[in-house]
């Protein structure tokens, strides 16, 4: 009896502990959400592909998953323009409100042309995975300072391998005997540089080693009309062939459990391709054989033996074929399969092998980065068990599934894509003010959205374009995603994601089917359950505003200086000067400022002992590497050759704003004769913050010679300047020395004879108050504005002491979006309007009714023009239209 009790007394105190186990890692897992949110960021667009000289403009969305709530949590977002060369070209920081924001890149006519990258992330973002920022890649011709096409292509001759490139310019015209300078970057290994002669043909070749994996290379040399030319290729591995990519559901094969395999067949390129798949046992006995999608992905349910060997074959279209092992097939396991595809539920079944039965507890926990949705827990009494997850409640996108053990640990995981059409999308509708249009005709848009009845509230922010169809790549739609895809689908899976949009293509009868094959074989993944259940802090905080920070140090030395006053004051207006004070740590923050890009700062530093012998560090910000695109296989080459008839488009409209004078040509073509110049003697690096020369007087190098000092050497040489003891003195006030400004960094007035007179290319007073005005307090006494030869050779040669000057980066300011209105009288009307970009509205706000209108005017060529409208509702709803309109000749 006893035993019987100690027994019973043991299962209850075994059940408490397992039942106080899930409490607390669902608690932890809530923890972590919390401390987690996770921030997604979508932009819209105007258009697919652009041309040097023209303008990307976008509207962004920042929301918080997985319901896709319009973020409160970041006030600045992070947008960049991403070379071909991995290189960061254009950085902006745009302010965000209630999770919106808008911005635009101005392309210089002298941009290289390719492959680009458009990539946008808030501070808040960066505690992820950079994977996760939303990136785009956008094709950019260039047809401005750029008259070369080219066609690349990997060539086999022999044993050898060669990737040759033709050049010719836009009218067809091939580079002969042009020599060209190549910089060769492979990847993981050292740059390598040379020379080459195009031959008869415009053609060049360069030889790639066996060794050679994939790289960059890089050309520049000069067109037929001698201008500099740049181009950028990638070069794949020319060894690289197509494979098969085999993945279990569970990430495992077991013996003799029904196990849904996947299957996904890659080019060297990175893309899928479809073809037949053959699955056979080592003996040759045919095991399954099934087809592929469009995008080489499909899946078959599989009952494999151990000890076995088996083998997968593709064949495609052309009669080739590929064949891999499948992994090795388990003897003891765990296999989870889902079923998602049920309208109520997802079902998902945990078969296991016999000797994994054994009577304890597991849980099965659906969750969204920490966010739980449905906890559940059995007996393992039997080598099939059976869990019902209710979809009511559940948001759509993508789901982490797992199966843990007793002691909480992990032992299946599935990603699972779910999808509810009433609580996920916005309904819109548009209706045009006619029925048919003709060119230049006014076209009114009424947009309308709807909502369900029990909705309080029917706010949304929408952005429209318009595009005329027949001037942009239309095919390059399917590589690129939709507000409903980007959200829903790429921003939570890893690796590349061809055709997003092929998923849903009917927003209200997705294909249910592949994206669970995606979800099979692009989305499986072990997590790793620590960092779920830990207490680690992030490292970077949301950004309420824009911050300048940095550490006070003792003069020339590591010793920092606590209780330091610090004061900012901005060059605009010094009366906006605020301060603080440093922490133990001598650091220093000023948090949540609001500035326009290129604002100019003055930080003054004084220390409680040390006065104003401190120096001052400003914080550099970290700003995330760009690394290799995940996007990879859509950086093509040869874009101003793929898009040709882009580019002929734009050239064409481009001369025509620039006829109208609503934009100037940045690059000069032809050699100007110039019959009179003024001289400025300042020098062009000169610091003075009114502008090189802007000063009362102007002093040359050639007007510095033959003195023992520098001090001497201004001595008599300077309007209204007196020197005492080496120190200047202005005749307006004498109590107090001027203010010298060294290279942009303030020194110390008794400093100016340590200068070298040899170094010096410039001097500039500045005694008047139009002059002295922008430096505040510093300017009270006059300044001495002094540029040595190289703009910053001798300034790192004296340390100024309590105060710099710094120029961090502000917000940017929109331009606005160029609008014809041919019903009313305009200056600036186009001769011919050949616009690609026909309209483009980022700040459409449905009111109470649910509805909002913009219009603009057709352009002089007639076509199909398509309508895109994106946006999201202030309760996470998600509107996503495209509606063509028919333009007739006049």
């Amino acid at each position: 009896m006893y035993a019987k009790l100690l027994l019973l007394v043991n299962c209850l105190l075994f059940a408490l502990l397992a039942s106080a186990q899930i409490d607390q890692t669902l608690q932890k897992l809530d923890t972590y959400h919390a401390q987690h949110i996770k921030e997604k960021i979508y932009l819209h667009l105007d258009k697919n592909d652009y041309s040097a000289g023209e303008t990307i403009w976008f509207k962004l969305y920042c929301t918080t998953a997985p319901f896709n709530y319009l973020s409160n949590i970041s006030k600045i977002a992070n947008v960049e323009l991403i070379s071909p060369t991995n290189k960061i070209i254009k950085s902006i920081k745009i302010p965000i409100t209630l999770g919106l924001s808008i911005g635009d890149f101005n392309l210089p006519d002298t941009l290289e042309e390719g492959s680009y990258r458009v990539r946008s992330f808030t501070r808040w973002m960066q505690n992820d995975s950079i994977a996760n920022f939303y990136e785009r890649v956008v094709p950019i011709t260039n047809g401005r300072s750029d008259n070369i096409i080219t066609r690349s292509e990997l060539v086999k001759n022999g044993t050898e391998n060669m990737f040759q490139i033709n050049l010719k310019t836009i009218q067809g015209a091939p580079l002969i005997n042009n020599s060209i300078s190549y910089t060769l970057q492979p990847n993981n290994n050292k740059e390598k540089s040379g020379r080459l002669k195009s031959n008869d043909n415009g053609t060049i070749a360069l030889e790639l080693k066996d060794d050679f994996k994939g790289g960059t290379l890089s050309l520049q040399f000069l067109s037929l009309d001698k201008r500099r030319i740049l181009k950028s290729f990638v070069i794949p591995d020319p060894n690289s062939q197509n494979s098969i990519q085999i993945f279990p559901e569970s990430g495992e094969l077991v013996s003799n459990i029904l196990c849904k395999t996947g299957f996904k067949i890659l080019t060297p390129a990175g893309l899928g391709k479809k073809a037949k798949i053959t699955v056979v046992e080592e003996n040759q006995t045919t095991v399954a054989d099934f087809e592929t999608n469009s995008l080489g992905m499909g899946s078959i349910p599989l009952v494999l033996q151990a000890g076995k060997k088996y083998v997968a074959t593709a064949l495609f279209e052309d009669g080739s074929s590929t064949s891999t092992a499948l992994p090795p097939v388990l003897n003891s396991g765990y296999v989870l399969t889902v079923n998602s595809g049920l309208k109520d539920k997802i079902a998902a079944q945990l078969s296991v092998t016999a000797d994994l039965v054994n009577g304890k507890d597991i849980y099965l926990v659906a969750q969204y980065n920490g966010l739980v949705f449905h906890a559940a827990k059995q007996k393992l009494n039997g080598a099939d068990i059976l869990f019902n997850i209710p979809k009511k409640n559940l948001p759509s996108g993508v789901l982490q599934l797992s199966i843990l053990t007793d002691q909480m640990v992990p032992i299946a995981e599935r990603l699972v894509f779910n999808y509810n059409t009433t609580s996920t999308l916005l309904p819109v509708s548009v209706e045009l003010n006619k029925s048919s249009f003709t060119t230049r005709d006014k076209v009114i848009a009424d947009l309308s959205v709807k909502y369900d009845d029990s909705d309080t509230t029917r706010f949304a922010a929408l952005s429209a374009s318009v595009v005329n169809l027949s001037k942009v790549d239309s095919t390059t739609d399917r590589y690129y995603s939709s507000i409903v895809s980007e959200l829903l689908l790429k921003s939570d899976l890893r690796g590349f994601i061809e055709r997003p949009n092929y998923y849903f293509e009917d927003l209200t009868n997705i294909k249910l089917t592949e994206l669970d094959n995606l979800m099979l074989i692009q989305g499986w993944r072990k997590l790793d359950w620590k960092n779920y259940i830990s207490t680690s802090t992030t490292s970077f905080l949301p950004e309420k505003g824009l911050t300048i920070a940095g550490t006070i140090k003792k003069t020339a030395r590591k010793t920092v200086v606590p209780n330091a006053k610090v004061t900012l004051i901005p060059t605009s207006n010094m009366l906006l000067s605020v301060d603080t004070l440093t922490d133990n740590n001598g650091r220093f923050s000023f948090d949540e400022l609001l500035f326009a890009d290129s604002v100019k700062f003055i930080v003054t530093g004084d220390g409680p002992k040390e006065k104003k012998r401190v120096d001052i560090v400003i914080d550099n910000p970290l700003t995330p590497p760009p690394n290799t695109s995940k996007d990879q296989p859509l950086l093509v080459n040869d874009i101003n050759t793929t898009l040709l008839t882009q580019l002929k488009n734009s050239q064409q409209f481009l001369g025509e704003l620039e006829a109208a004078g609503i934009i100037q040509k940045s690059i000069r073509l032809e050699e100007v004769q110039v019959n009179r110049v003024r001289t400025n003697k300042a020098d062009k690096n000169s610091r003075n913050l009114n502008g090189p020369g802007n000063a009362d007087q102007v002093i040359s190098a050639d007007e510095l010679s033959g003195c023992a000092t520098f001090a001497q050497c201004l001595n008599g040489r300077l309007n209204g300047v007196i020197f005492r003891n080496g120190i200047p003195y202005s005749t307006r006030s004498m109590n107090s020395p001027m203010q010298v400004v060294l290279d942009g960094m303030y020194i110390e007035p008794e400093q100016i004879d340590m200068i070298n007179t040899a170094d010096i290319a410039s001097v500039e007073v500045l005694r008047s108050i139009g002059n002295t005005a922008i430096y505040g307090m510093y300017g009270g006494s006059g300044v001495i504005v002094i540029t040595s030869k190289s703009g910053d050779a001798i300034a790192s040669s004296y340390t100024p002491t309590g105060i710099v000057t710094i120029t961090p980066k502000g917000l940017y300011v929109n331009r606005t979006f160029f609008k014809p209105q041919y019903d009313a009288t305009n200056e600036k009307d186009l001769r011919r309007d050949l616009r690609t970009t026909i309209a483009w509205e980022p700040n459409l706000i449905t009111q109470k009714e649910g509805k909002t209108h913009f219009d603009f005017f057709t352009s002089d060529e007639p076509g199909t023009y398509k309508l895109t409208v994106e946006g999201i509702s202030m309760d996470g709803k998600i509107a996503h239209l495209e509606y063509l309109i028919e333009v007739e000749p006049q």
